[in-house]
């Protein structure tokens, strides 16, 4: 990663301007991020100054940017609501300090292949159930109305329906403002920076027409002058918090390993997900102790970056310095900003995020996919946010179990023209005589094994036969896969028939050899797999066709 620090005067200007409008850009959104997580907004301003720093000096990626993200803001605030009033704020930078440990030692332990087993259609729903939750918990302070604070999003939600005469016309005015600012500079060469845009024209409507009944930050937060002082964590709110913290860290990697995949580096590489993990873990864990909140990969902030002209990782460095400047000189000016227009701000991060082009995508594959993305979506609005997302795992690992070992194909091989061999459908009774070469097309799981056994040939009443069933490709056998080989072959041998296996993988081979399978159906009946692969099966047919003409004769 130290190679990348290097500055070149060719990049050196465009690493600065997108790194000033990563900056820019990121004051309202980590501002409004805070908001959803339940904390006060400097804490999210804080997070973008370091996190980004820290993030691009360890990140095997140079540029994805490390912030504060929708998906571990939304969760956090479940889970610090869970805490109760006895513990301070200092339980934020509790999980923020665990989760980065935890990375830390997953980075460390080379756990990077982990985030393959979240697939694509859980995190479409995860990510589509995470947008819905903000859209909704933005809307008491997009309207201005101050109702119940207790229960879910749904519970608010509802009280908010019921109370539409409460709502304040001018409030809801700034909101939608600052939507339709911000739909209408994406549309212009300023959509880099039309989140700023869009909070400058709420911000100068609300002061300009002295709209006093419209809140703003400052009234809920003061954002002090200069960077944040060191604090420590609430050590004794670990226990309480470790569970929580586990699922963040693995949250925060699987959606960073989505961003690492989209933005790949210069050469087309994909970075090594372990150095991410540890980066992500060094700027949790120095948040911890700076004032910060939940940080990881964002995948908008780094889209921002990248159409912004980043290069290097010298952008991820030129913002968090730029943000830094901002705190320590005209920070306080933050603190006129309308709460109605960061609401606005995350409004349109909802309807953003909930890519329907991906939720057309998923729904356009297997059945399976689509249960994974419609039960994970369901979840994530229905059982805390950071536990959704592994029930998701589960479920898609369920359906493939499942799918898996319904999609089991039994073929006959055959010879056919110009030396090579045909498929066809496997029969479904043994038939006497003759030689029958099988091969199954799916997984060799438990489960795949129960369906294959149903698609064997029956053997009853089969006489001088022989079964060569194909092996090649698979590098391991499973217990229930030995256990049908040996209730075929004895049914086989007791009608004076022979089994034959081809195309034997070496660990198969000495699989086999140890469960006692060889010594079964005989040494010369195994032929393992070679580079030529039609050569051992028709080593296997030759010796066949001569077995079965000797026993016929005899």
């Amino acid at each position: 990663m130290l190679q990348g620090l290097k500055i070149s005067s060719k990049t050196a200007l465009r690493d600065l301007l997108a790194g000033i409008t990563c900056a820019l850009s990121f004051v309202p959104q980590g501002m409004g991020y805070a908001v959803v997580a339940g904390v006060s907004p400097v804490h999210g301003l804080y997070t973008g100054v370091f996190a980004p720093i820290i993030g691009t000096l360890l990140a095997g990626s140079s540029l994805m940017v490390i912030t504060v993200t929708n998906e571990l803001a939304v969760p956090t605030a479940g889970i610090l609501a869970t805490l109760g009033p006895q513990f301070s704020t200092k339980a934020l930078f509790t999980l923020t300090m665990l989760i980065g440990v935890i990375q830390i030692i997953l980075g460390v332990l080379k756990f990077g292949s982990l985030t393959r087993f979240i697939s694509n259609c859980v995190m479409t729903g995860f990510i589509s159930g995470v947008a819905i939750l903000l859209i909704f918990g933005q809307l008491q302070k997009l309207t201005g109305y101050s109702g119940r604070q207790s229960g879910n999003v749904f519970v608010k939600t509802w009280d908010w329906l019921l109370h539409l005469n409460g709502i304040d016309l001018r409030t809801t005015l700034v909101g939608l403002l600052t939507i339709v600012a911000i739909i209408l500079f994406q549309r212009t060469r300023l959509k880099a920076i039309a989140f700023v845009l869009a909070l400058v024209i709420a911000t100068a409507v609300v002061s300009l027409l002295h709209w006093n009944t419209v809140q703003l930050v400052g009234a809920i937060a003061k954002i002090p002058r200069g960077l944040p002082s060191l604090v420590l964590p609430d050590f004794r709110a670990i226990p309480v918090l470790f569970l929580d913290a586990l699922s963040l860290a693995i949250l925060g990697l699987s959606i960073a390993s989505g961003v690492s995949q989209a933005y790949p580096e210069a050469d087309g590489s994909i970075p090594d997900a372990s150095h991410d993990f540890l980066a992500q873990g060094a700027a949790n864990v120095v948040g911890g102790f700076l004032q910060g909140m939940p940080a990881g990969g964002s995948i908008s902030r780094t889209a921002t970056s990248v159409s912004a002209g980043a290069k290097t990782r010298w952008a991820n460095i030129f913002a968090g310095l730029v943000l830094a400047l901002f705190l320590m000189t005209i920070g306080r000016v933050a603190e006129i900003i309308p709460m109605a227009g960061l609401a606005g701000l995350l409004v349109y991060i909802g309807f953003s995020v909930m890519r329907l082009d991906r939720i057309t995508r998923v729904w356009n594959t297997y059945a399976e996919e689509r249960v994974a993305m419609i039960s994970t979506f369901a979840l994530t609005l229905l059982i805390p946010l950071h536990w959704a997302i592994f029930a998701g795992v589960a479920i898609t690992l369920l359906l493939y179990v499942h799918a898996s070992s319904a999609k089991v194909r039994l073929v006959r091989i055959v010879p056919g023209a110009n030396g090579g061999f045909e498929e066809q459908p496997a029969p479904d009774r043994l038939p006497s005589h003759e030689v029958t070469a099988l091969h199954a097309y799916g997984n060799a799981f438990f489960a795949a094994v129960a369906t294959l056994e149903g698609v064997l040939p029956a053997v009853e009443g089969t006489k001088n036969a022989v079964v060569i069933f194909g092996l090649r490709g698979r590098e391991c056998i499973t217990t229930s896969g030995i256990v049908l080989l040996e209730r075929f072959a004895r049914k086989l041998h007791a009608g004076g028939n022979k089994l034959m296996l081809v195309g034997v993988e070496p660990r198969v081979r000495r699989e086999l050899d140890l469960t006692g399978i060889t010594r079964l159906i005989g040494t010369e009946n195994v032929f393992e797999s070679t580079a030529n692969v039609g050569g051992p099966l028709n080593e296997a047919l030759i010796a066949a066709n001569e077995w079965v003409k000797r026993n016929s004769s005899e």
